[in-house]
């Protein structure tokens, strides 16, 4: 059962209960006791797919909450059966919060599969785009998507690296080119759209012949073209980019690193990291403002593959660089942040 159709199930199962509830002491006997018991056949058979289902995608904690919140509620209703307490009864007060809590955790419980639900169709779509980006088959994005339903993050990377392997094997044997080998530029072969918020290793830094002055200013060679480029690596691409210097702001700060010997050893030994953020969005990419567009940070050498494996790939999706770079500062003082713990 997938998670939408859990969480709906779940909805049912409530009605069910308020239902039954409803009609409990009416003079239709049969079918009242027809009724309760197809709601708590409906509600245990809920509660253990739930359960079972929350513990899977690693959410224990809500899992258990929400186990001992049908368990204490259980035995306390069998404790009222039994003991038939009277109105003011300490085991009527408990009776109430327990269904009050449980209520609670039942609709936090589908509202987390609803979410759950959600986030498995943008997946779905992000694989379809995936599979479009990079020429993969209609079957073999069938074999991906299914692996992502049944939860298995491990089997989708492992498939979509293999497709990749075969890929660029048949580059490599039609065109006599590893595809690790070849470099792509932002902005030509790769839309500015499809990075934004993305991270980079910082490999080198191409100046393009663009100097400073003692002034702090920045002379390209050319009006048309980038102040410089950085050559970069990231895991969400097989091969490495170029990636345009379009402000000088930018330019200043990656140079800063690289013309303070103390800094220019950490590109190698630690990581720099640039990320893609303009402060206002236009389509396709491109920066709507007049404040620079780069971010950059230092940090412990494996930071980045640890940023994009972590939680099943969820940056893969759903990129969050202010958990590396901090919050972005566009105006003021800007300048490269130096990360020394592995933080995420």
């Amino acid at each position: 059962m997938k998670n939408k159709t859990l969480a709906i199930f779940g909805i049912v199962t409530y009605v069910l209960g308020v239902l039954s509830s409803a009609l409990e002491g009416k003079s239709i006997v049969l079918i009242t006791d027809v009724f309760i018991a197809i709601s708590g056949i409906a509600t245990i058979v809920f509660t253990i797919m739930a359960i079972v289902r929350l513990w899977k995608i690693k959410a224990k904690g809500s899992s258990i909450i929400f186990a001992l919140s049908e368990i204490s509620l259980f035995i306390l209703l069998v404790v009222q059966v039994i003991t038939s307490p009277s109105y003011g009864n300490p085991i009527i007060l408990l009776l109430n919060i327990a269904k009050v809590f449980n209520l609670i955790t039942l609709f936090w419980v589908i509202s987390l599969l609803w979410g759950m639900a959600k986030q498995e169709g943008l997946a779905k779509n992000n694989i379809k785009d995936f599979g479009n980006k990079y020429g993969l088959t209609p079957e073999e994005v069938s074999l991906v998507q299914k692996d992502s339903q049944k939860g298995n993050q491990e089997a989708v990377l492992q498939r979509l690296t293999s497709i990749q392997d075969q890929n660029r094997k048949k580059y490599k044997e039609a065109t006599g080119v590893d595809i690790k080998d070849v470099v792509i530029e932002i902005g030509r072969e790769i839309s500015w759209a499809d990075i934004v918020n993305h991270v980079f290793r910082v490999l080198e830094f191409d100046r393009s012949d663009s100097t400073i002055d003692q002034s702090n200013r920045v002379k390209a060679k050319s009006s048309f073209r980038p102040y410089g480029y950085l050559l970069a690596e990231s895991p969400i691409l097989n091969p490495k980019v170029r990636i345009p210097i379009i402000h000088r702001d930018d330019f200043l700060l990656v140079s800063s690193v690289f013309d303070e010997p103390k800094l220019v050893s950490l590109v190698t030994d630690e990581e720099l990291l640039v990320t893609y953020s303009p402060k206002r969005l236009l389509p396709k990419g491109l920066s709507g403002s007049p404040h620079h567009v780069l971010h950059y940070v230092i940090t412990p050498r494996g930071t980045l593959n640890s940023y994009y494996s972590m939680n099943n790939d969820i940056h893969m999706t759903k990129p969050e660089p202010q958990k590396l770079f901090g919050s972005f500062i566009y105006q003021g003082e800007i300048k490269v942040q130096i990360n020394p713990e592995q933080e995420l």
